[in-house]
């Protein structure tokens, strides 16, 4: 039990692993065209709930390590129905230590607002209008001009769907050798049911960041063409009244007709994108600690008097958005103590 748990705890070290990067994020907020703006925008949405989803699934992993590793040594745990709680603080010292050189002081953090039960939309905004009509030419040149070149992002999804990849394969084959151990009883049963949601939850990742690695490669497919085609198309250059002599139009109404074209493809990239991502993990990095703040601070903003509007509105939006991941502390205890 000792040595898989301890395989487990050493699973958390890749928690920041890919923190460098996080800066390779898609960045178009001044662009005068607005579905590969706003695509751009849900990028980098789903870019952020990536990036503290893998914290999230790491840290918990570690903690069921560690937790799976103190019920080794403690029988009254191992033959209780629940795992008990430690604090994050321990498994972030026991990670510090099993790094050499000169370690961080800490390097885990702490879980994300989402966790261990949250959800990001990723869809476009409904209240944009998405139309060309008003783009000019020379709005296009400066928008194809400023569509990023580097395959940063794809590449970032990419890779972390393969770490997860193995991150699941090493999941499953310690929860198979736990099974093999001698340990049994209601506490075993419970590590068991924690391991197979950890394992759901990697295996969900791994196929949302797949699916968002191709969807970000026929994005920058899309750009590259309308870098390449841009000019010969629209010949956003061309300009005077004996455009309308030889019926080609304006450079501003060829533009125009451009992007529509490209923003038939740039859907067609939407509707490969997964629409949303859910975090559901099993909740060992709760404490009674964190448990109780938790709860205490949701009762303070459900029953401090409402002196403002603006109160009112910002303590009903809070209550929206925190007493779900509430829920998911309290039944985090409920199942593990």
């Amino acid at each position: 039990m000792r040595s898989v748990a301890g395989k487990l705890v050493k699973l958390a070290a890749a928690a920041p692993a890919h923190d460098y990067l996080y800066a390779s994020v898609l960045v178009l907020p001044d662009t005068h065209w607005p579905l590969p703006r706003e695509l751009s925008e849900v990028f980098n949405l789903a870019d952020a709930a990536v990036h503290t989803f893998w914290k999230d699934l790491h840290m918990e992993v570690g903690m069921a390590g560690l937790l799976i590793e103190r019920c080794s040594t403690r029988y009254d745990l191992g033959e209780q129905p629940l795992l008990g709680d430690i604090p994050i603080a321990q498994l972030d010292k026991r990670l510090v230590g099993m790094m050499p050189g000169d370690a961080p002081s800490s390097v885990l953090g702490e879980p994300s607002e989402r966790y261990p039960v949250g959800r990001v939309t990723l869809e476009l905004r409904n209240n944009v209008d998405y139309s060309v009509g008003q783009i000019t030419a020379e709005q296009a040149k400066e928008d194809i001009a400023s569509f990023p070149r580097n395959d940063g992002l794809q590449q970032f999804h990419h890779q972390i769907a393969e770490s997860l990849v193995e991150l699941a394969h090493a999941v499953w084959g310690h929860s198979q050798d736990l099974r093999q151990s001698p340990w049994h009883g209601a506490a075993a049963d419970k590590a068991q049911e924690a391991l197979r949601q950890i394992y759901g939850n990697v295996t969900c990742l791994a196929a949302f960041c797949g699916r968002m690695g191709d969807a970000i490669a026929r994005f920058k497919e899309v750009t590259d063409w309308c870098r390449k085609n841009f000019e010969q198309q629209a010949d956003p250059d061309r300009g005077g009244w004996d455009e309308f002599w030889d019926l080609g139009g304006t450079a501003d109404s060829r533009t125009r007709a451009f992007l529509a074209e490209a923003d038939i493809e740039f859907m067609k990239v939407y509707e490969m994108m997964p629409k949303y991502l859910q975090e559901d993990l099993p909740g060992l990095l709760v404490t009674d600690q964190s448990l109780a703040e938790f709860q205490a601070r949701a009762d303070m903003v459900r029953t401090r008097p409402k002196d403002s509007e603006w109160l009112t509105h910002n303590d009903r939006e809070w209550l929206a958005h925190y007493v779900p991941l509430l829920h998911g502390y309290e039944r985090a205890e409920k199942n593990y103590g």
